[in-house]
């Protein structure tokens, strides 16, 4: 296994079927790392699933990876980002300039990367005044944090994909949820399923709506957990944490964690029409169910674009109005 990454972990681990999890470091970022798979398709190509941000650290650790599979970037056929997020994406324009033939990503999240990533500043602006208007205004500290635009390339894929497309011996799930374009991979010799940040154990997956034109995330992603389950795999590989078997009990596992949130949102609403911001500030927090005020500034904002996940997918099935004539948008139960 070669070099260790950190004290307890090693930076790359042969899973054996010509699938290697090279664990990239994300400095400063409590995941710790992030997992990039090396596929060996069985006629001289390999692709590498997802590349970490960019980061002098991280293209080290690619390159001191591959020299302990005796093997170098030249070997390396194509880059595939399970989605457009900086920690799966950011890397793959340095890729490409060292020589990477191939960067692949769904049609979706490449325009979204197209409209969020041009003008980093100004999305970040309309984010923050978004999550405003839905009840929090976020503290100076949350968004004076050193900036993330450096930590990846607006890189053009040489294919964007769809549902189904096989790359390889890899077979594309369109996932939506965690993002728009988020994709799944299906490996056809072991059946193994390349997560990315779809499903993840112990950790839930981000889901949260953070501009107004981004319709009903979490009834995307339910309906996505539902279709990786009737996929049939077992094994999971996933971008964050260790590959784990018992695909369809985590499945479970996350749907019952969201019908939990639901039903916790639906008592607020009960006792009359609030705002996000006021619904996050009463619910617990992390599995360690910390209070609203316990979370970092940055945290916060993320706990209320979650809670208006929830919010937005109750007045999608009907069950909640939204009033967005005032300052600030609330939400209403419907008897």
């Amino acid at each position: 296994m070669g070099h260790v990454m950190t004290r307890d972990v090693p930076s790359t681990t042969d899973l054996g079927a010509g699938i290697v999890q090279i664990r990239l470091p994300m400095l400063g970022n409590p995941l710790r790392y992030v997992n990039a798979y090396l596929v060996d398709d069985g006629d001289g190509t390999s692709t590498l699933i997802d590349c970490g941000w960019k980061a002098a650290d991280v293209l080290a650790a690619v390159h001191a990876s591959l020299a302990e599979l005796g093997r170098t970037l030249a070997s390396v056929t194509r880059v595939v980002c399970t989605h457009f997020h900086m920690d799966h994406y950011g890397l793959a324009g340095t890729l490409r300039r060292a020589g990477v033939p191939e960067l692949l990503m769904h049609r979706i999240d490449w325009q979204l990367a197209t409209d969020d990533l041009n003008d980093p500043v100004a999305f970040d602006a309309m984010s923050d005044a978004f999550i405003a208007r839905n009840g929090f205004a976020a503290p100076p500290e949350a968004t004076a944090d050193e900036p993330q635009h450096h930590r990846y390339d607006l890189e053009a894929p040489t294919r964007v994909l769809e549902d189904g497309d096989t790359i390889g011996r890899l077979r594309v799930l369109w996932t939506p949820g965690h993002s728009p374009g988020h994709i799944c991979l299906v490996d056809a010799v072991t059946g193994w399923f390349f997560a990315g940040d779809h499903i993840l154990d112990p950790i839930t997956p981000h889901v949260g709506v953070w501009t107004a034109d981004r319709g009903d995330p979490l009834g995307d992603y339910v309906a996505s957990l539902h279709k990786a389950k009737h996929d049939g795999a077992h094994r999971v590989l996933p971008a964050h944490g260790e590959p784990f078997d018992g695909l369809a009990a985590r499945v479970d596992a996350l749907l019952a964690h969201h019908d939990e949130r639901e039903a916790a949102v639906l008592a607020l609403l009960a006792r009359g029409s609030l705002d996000a911001g006021s619904a996050a500030r009463a619910l617990p927090w992390t599995r360690r169910a910390k209070a609203f005020t316990e979370l970092e500034p940055a945290h916060q904002q993320f706990a209320v674009a979650e809670t208006l996940a929830h919010l937005e997918h109750l007045r999608a099935r009907g069950i909640a109005s939204r009033d967005d004539s005032g300052a600030i948008v609330r939400f209403t139960h419907v008897a």
